[in-house]
C-alpha cells in the first residue's frame, strides 16, 4: 500500500479565450494513477476554502476514498497555469497566499503509517519554510516509527525558487531522506554537475537508495547499488506531456509495491518497459488525471508493437 503526500492543485489550460480546469499536482497525480492501475493508495494534501478547493476536495475523496484533504479558510487553492507548445508543456504557478505547502504533521495521525510499504513525498512544499519543516518532520517520523520506504520525485520547477543555486541546495539535502528517487535527465545533471548519468547517480546516492531516471522519448534508467539498466521507450507524437512523468513514476511505484525484486534484472526491465508505455500513452490526452492506460491497455500496446 502507498501513501502519497503533497500538492493537490488545479491545472488551468488557457487557449485563447478558452479556459479548461483539471485536477493536478504531482503527488495527487501519482496517487490517482496508482489507484487507476489497481494499486492500494491513500493521499494527503491541502487546499483553500474556495471554489477550486471544494472541487478538488470532492474529486479527491471520490477518486481515492481514503484521502484526507485539509481546507484552509484564509488561503487560496494553488493554481498551475499550463501552456502547450507542440505538446510540450510549461508551468507558471499562482501560489499567492496558497495552501499546497501548509501540511501539518499532526494530520498524519489520520493514517496508520505502518500500513504503507511506500510513502511518497512531493517536492513543491520545499519552496516554503512551512513545507520544509513538514518534509523533514515527516521523514524523521517515518524513519523512526514505520517500516515504510520514502519515495521522492525531484520535480524541479524553476519559478518556485529564487534561483538555481537555491533549488540545488534544497534538493541535495532532501534527497538524502529518500529510499527511492526519481530524476529527469536534466535534474540529474543540475544536481550532480555531471554529464555522465552513471557518474552523476554515484555522486548523489548511497548504496541503499534506488533511483529511476526518465529520458523522455529515449526511455528510462534504473539504478541501485551498481546495477544500471536502461530500457528504451516507444515514442508517440505527444498531444500534451503534462503528467507523463507522473504516469511513468506512479507505475514504477505500483510495480515496486507489488513486490518488484530489485535483484532480478528481467523483472526490472519489465517494470521499466511498462512504465515507459504508461508515460508514452499518457501524452495522448490532455491534463494529468485519468489519462493513464490500464494494465490491459498496456498489454494490448505490447502485443501491437510485437514486444
Amino acid at each position: 500500500m502507498i501513501l502519497s503526500i503533497g500538492e493537490i492543485l488545479v491545472d488551468i489550460f488557457q487557449e485563447g479565450d478558452k479556459k479548461t480546469v483539471f485536477p493536478g499536482g504531482a503527488p495527487f497525480n501519482v496517487a490517482s494513477n496508482i489507484e487507476h492501475y489497481g494499486g492500494k493508495v491513500s493521499f494527503y494534501g491541502a487546499v483553500g476554502d474556495d471554489e477550486y478547493g471544494h472541487f478538488l476536495s470532492d474529486f479527491a475523496q471520490k477518486k481515492i476514498p481514503s484521502s484526507f484533504i485539509k481546507i484552509y479558510k484564509d488561503h487560496h487553492t494553488t493554481e498551475a497555469i499550463v501552456t502547450l507548445d507542440n505538446g510540450e508543456r510549461s508551468f507558471k504557478f499562482n501560489r499567492d497566499n496558497g495552501s499546497d505547502y501548509l501540511l501539518d504533521i499532526n494530520d498524519l495521525s489520520t493514517f496508520n503509517l505502518n500500513e504503507f510499504n511506500i510513502i511518497h513525498l512531493g517536492s513543491l512544499m520545499l519552496s516554503y519554510q512551512e513545507g520544509k519543516d513538514f518534509f523533514y518532520q515527516t521523514s524523521k517520523l517515518i524513519h523512526e516509527k514505520s517500516h515504510s520506504l520514502i519515495s521522492f520525485d525531484i520535480n524541479y520547477r524553476e519559478d518556485i525558487f529564487k534561483d538555481e543555486a537555491e533549488a540545488q541546495d534544497t534538493f541535495l539535502k532532501a534527497l538524502k531522506e529518500a529510499d527511492i528517487v526519481k530524476f529527469t535527465l536534466e535534474e540529474l545533471e543540475l544536481l550532480s554537475k555531471q554529464k555522465d548519468v552513471l557518474k552523476g547517480l554515484k555522486s548523489l546516492l548511497n548504496d541503499k537508495q534506488v533511483a529511476v531516471v526518465t529520458l523522455g522519448k529515449d526511455g528510462s534508467i534504473f539504478y541501485h547499488k551498481d546495477k544500471f539498466i536502461k530500457v528504451s521507450s516507444y515514442p508517440l507524437k505527444p498531444f500534451d506531456t503534462t503528467g507523463a512523468g507522473d504516469a511513468f513514476y506512479s507505475y514504477f511505484l505500483y510495480y515496486l509495491d507489488k513486490g518488484l525484486d530489485l535483484n532480478n534484472d528481467e523483472e526490472i526491465k519489465t517494470a521499466l518497459r511498462r512504465a515507459n508505455i504508461a508515460g508514452a500513452l499518457a501524452t495522448q490526452k490532455k491534463g494529468a488525471i485519468d489519462i493513464v492506460p490500464s494494465n490491459d491497455e498496456i498489454d494490448n500496446f505490447l502485443k501491437k508493437m510485437n514486444i
